[in-house]
């Protein structure tokens, strides 16, 4: 009886410390249910530092992108600075041609007043009003690569068809009369900028009626 009852409180004691090391190992694995082991701790870093790779590779292709719209950027303000320049030359070139082209017809105009003095001819005084009104729409800064005209000659020759229909062999027989041209001529240059000249006839010393030899 006494050797059953010693039998039993081994077997008791056994159990109790399997129990007692099964518990503890649950906890212990209950404790630290996530932590990733080592294998996948390293993918784990390799996969962030891929991430921090291509981070930093899309930050340099916004800066380079940045870099080349400033380039192209620079690039268009120097072109409009240049065609600006191009068009202030030409302006200025524009403007020295027309003061020496008054210049020779000042030397060339005849002196007088009498009924004896030398008449226009309408094509030569299509050219001279189309030129006088060319000058005009330079010196009021009309004419350029953006404007109504890109340059004189465009403006000249454009004119000149204009008014060639007022001002021919068939209305002014006898030609023009060389005083009233040069009133049409100083009634343009002294025209105000704001005032529009499409429509010449709006100046009474050049309509036709006045200029024209009866």
């Amino acid at each position: 009886m006494r050797l059953a009852l010693v039998s039993s409180a081994w077997a008791l004691g056994i159990a109790s410390v399997a129990v007692v090391g099964c518990s503890h190992h649950d906890r212990t694995v209950q404790s630290r249910p996530n932590e990733p082991t080592a294998a996948e701790q390293r993918r784990i870093d390799e996969r962030r530092a891929d991430e921090r790779r291509a981070e930093e590779l899309r930050a340099e292709e916004r800066k380079a992108e940045e870099r080349r719209i400033e380039d192209e950027r620079r690039i268009d303000d120097l072109r409009r600075a240049e065609d600006k320049r191009r068009a202030e030359d030409q302006r200025r070139e524009d403007e020295r041609r027309a003061a020496d082209r008054r210049a020779e017809e000042r030397k060339d105009r005849p002196i007088g007043g009498g009924p004896n003095d030398v008449r226009a001819t309408p094509a030569s005084a299509v050219a001279s009003i189309a030129a006088e009104r060319c000058d005009r729409e330079l010196r009021c800064k009309h004419i350029g690569p953006k404007e109504k005209y890109r340059t004189r000659a465009v403006c000249v020759a454009e004119l000149a068809r204009d008014k060639r229909e007022d001002l021919n062999s068939d209305v002014c027989r006898g030609g023009i009369r060389e005083k009233e041209l040069n009133d049409c001529l100083q009634s343009i240059r002294e025209e105000d900028c704001g005032n529009p000249l499409d429509a010449l006839t709006r100046l009474t010393s050049c309509r036709s009626g006045n200029l024209c030899v009866k």
